[in-house]
C-alpha cells in the first residue's frame, strides 16, 4: 500500500468522526430496573426474579445512543428559502469545552440465566457483539483548517494538532456466577468472560506539532505517532474470510466483571460492581504505522494559487489533496504482523436504593468510565414503580458528559412469559433531536419464567385434649 494513500486513509478516518453521531453508553437507569434480567450486565451480583429467562436472539438487548458536544441547531442554519449555513465558529467553539467523544454499541446474540439450588444461585451465560470507541479530537485541529496557521492559537506557538483513538469491535462470550451470602443480606457475583477481537485502530502515540514562524510565515511541523491496527488494511474485503475465520480471527483475550450487593436495612439496600477489567491480544493481520524520524522537524510552506485552486475545484477529494499536499512531507514506516495488547475501558458503579415498600424505590448511582489515564464520571436519581411481576416503571434525572440536561425514562411490560423492556438515559432527545447533542434507547424481548409465589405457611391448629379443653 502506498505511504501516502495510507496516510490519507488514517487521517480521513480521524477526521470524518468529529461530526458524526458518536454513542455513549453509562446504563444509567437499565442499572436499576428491577425485573428486566438484562441489568445483569450492569453488576452481576443482581439475581434476576425470574426462575429462568431467555433472551428472543439479536432481539433481547439492542442498543443505540450517541453523544456529542454540539447539537445539529448548533451547526447547521437554515433559513426560511431552505438553504443551509454551517455555523463553523460556533462548532469549533463547542468542540473547545469538550474534545472526548465516546463510543459503546452491544447487540446480544444470545443470553439466557437460570436459578439452581432452590434459588440460592444463578447461573447465566450470553454471547454479545460489542464496540467500544474513544476518540479525542484537539480543538486545535479544527483552528488550524478553519482559522489558518496564522491565527493566534499558532503564530509564534506550538499546538499539537493530532487526533488520538482506541476503536475496538470484539464478541465477547461470558459466563457469570453469583449467590447470596450472610443470610440473603448480601449478593455476590461474577462474569468471566472470553473476547474475540474483530477489528482494533489505536493510537499509543499521537503528536503532530505545528509551530508557524514569526518572521517567515513558514509552518514548522514535527510528528510522533504510533497508530496500531489489526483487520482494517484489507477492510473492503473482510466478509470474503471463512466462517471460521470471521467468527474466531485469532485475537484472544480475556475479561471479568465483578459485583456486589449488601441489604443495609429493610429500606436501605447498596450495590457497587467493576465492568469490563480485560484485555485483547492482538496477531492476526496487524499492521502499524510508525513515524520514520521521531521528532525530527520539517517545513510547509503553503500551497500556490494554482494547487489551491485544483485542491476546492472539486469538494469530493478535497480532504484528500489537503491531506496529500502536507502528508507528502511525512516519513511513515508500515510495519506487518506485530503482536500487541489492548485494555477495556473500565466501568465502575456505585449504587444505592431507598425502598418505602415493594412499589416505590428511589435510587442514587455514581457511574464512571476510566480509559486512558482519563475518568468520565456520570451521576444518576431516579423513580421506580413497579406491580410485580407485571410492570415496571422508571423516571431518571441523569448527568453525563458534562451534559445536565438529561431526563430518561424506562418500561418493562410482562405479559405472561414474554417481556418487553424499552428504556433511555434521554428521553426528550428522541424526540427533539436537532435540539440535543445526546439521546440514548436501548430495548429488548424476553421469555421470562417466574418463580411460584411463596404461599405463608398455616399456623399449626391448637391440639384438643380427650376433655375437649384446649391446652
Amino acid at each position: 500500500m502506498k505511504r501516502k494513500v495510507v496516510c490519507y486513509t488514517i487521517l480521513c478516518f480521524l477526521l470524518s468522526l468529529a461530526p458524526v453521531k458518536i454513542f455513549a453508553q453509562h446504563d444509567l437507569s437499565l442499572y436499576n430496573m428491577q425485573i428486566v434480567p438484562q441489568r445483569i450486565s450492569q453488576n452481576p451480583a443482581f439475581i434476576p426474579d425470574q426462575k429462568f429467562f431467555i433472551g428472543i436472539p439479536v432481539l433481547s438487548g439492542f442498543q443505540s445512543a450517541y453523544a456529542n458536544p454540539f447539537t445539529y441547531n448548533d451547526v447547521i442554519e437554515r433559513d426560511g428559502y431552505d438553504s443551509v449555513t454551517f455555523k463553523v465558529e460556533n462548532f469549533l467553539g463547542k468542540i473547545s469545552k469538550n474534545d472526548h467523544l465516546r463510543l459503546y454499541s452491544n447487540v446480544d446474540i444470545l443470553s439466557f440465566g437460570t436459578q439452581i439450588a432452590k434459588g440460592q444461585f444463578f447461573l447465566g451465560f450470553s454471547v454479545r457483539e460489542r464496540l467500544v470507541q474513544h476518540i479525542m479530537i484537539p480543538a486545535s485541529l479544527g483552528n488550524f483548517l478553519w482559522y489558518g496557521n496564522a491565527s493566534s492559537q499558532f503564530f509564534g506557538q506550538h499546538a499539537n494538532i493530532a487526533p488520538s483513538v482506541n476503536l475496538t469491535a470484539f464478541d465477547e462470550w461470558a459466563a457469570s456466577f453469583s449467590g447470596y451470602a450472610m443470610k440473603k443480606k448480601m449478593t455476590w457475583g461474577a462474569r468471566l468472560k472470553y473476547l474475540s477481537g474483530r477489528i482494533n485502530a489505536a493510537t499509543t502515540k499521537s503528536e503532530f506539532d505545528v509551530y508557524t514562524d514569526t518572521s517567515t510565515f513558514e509552518i514548522r511541523m514535527r510528528s510522533d505517532f504510533e497508530l496500531r491496527t489489526s483487520g482494517i488494511d484489507d477492510i473492503e474485503h473482510y466478509l470474503d474470510q471463512s466462517v471460521s475465520k470471521l467468527v474466531f480471527p485469532g485475537n484472544n483475550g480475556l475479561g471479568i466483571d465483578l459485583g456486589l450487593t449488601y441489604q443495609l436495612n429493610d429500606r436501605i439496600s447498596l450495590s457497587a460492581s467493576v465492568l469490563d477489567i480485560g484485555f485483547i491480544t492482538w496477531k492476526a493481520r496487524t499492521l502499524t504505522y510508525i513515524s520514520h524520524n521521531p521528532g525530527e522537524e520539517f517545513n510547509f510552506n503553503g500551497l500556490n494559487l494554482n494547487s489551491f485552486i485544483d485542491i476546492i475545484s472539486n469538494l469530493n477529494t478535497f480532504g484528500q489533496k489537503m491531506a496529500d499536499s502536507i502528508l507528502d512531507l511525512v516519513d511513515v514506516d508500515s510495519v506487518y504482523n506485530m503482536k500487541y495488547t489492548t485494555w477495556l475501558p473500565t466501568r465502575y458503579n456505585i449504587g444505592g436504593s431507598y425502598s418505602l415498600n415493594e412499589h416505590h424505590r428511589f435510587n442514587l448511582l455514581l457511574n464512571g468510565i476510566s480509559w486512558d489515564h482519563h475518568f468520565y464520571p456520570a451521576l444518576s436519581v431516579s423513580y421506580y414503580y413497579q406491580l410485580p411481576r407485571i410492570l415496571g416503571l422508571m423516571v431518571s434525572y441523569n448527568i453525563f458528559n458534562r451534559q445536565f440536561t438529561n431526563i430518561g425514562a424506562g418500561l418493562s411490560v410482562n405479559l405472561g412469559p414474554v417481556q418487553l423492556y424499552a428504556v433511555s438515559d434521554n428521553l426528550p432527545g428522541l424526540i427533539f433531536y436537532r435540539g440535543t447533542n445526546n439521546y440514548s434507547i436501548q430495548f429488548g424481548i424476553n421469555i421470562a419464567i417466574n418463580k411460584k409465589k411463596e404461599t405463608p405457611a398455616e399456623e399449626p391448629k391448637p391440639e384438643v385434649a380427650s376433655t375437649g379443653v384446649v391446652e
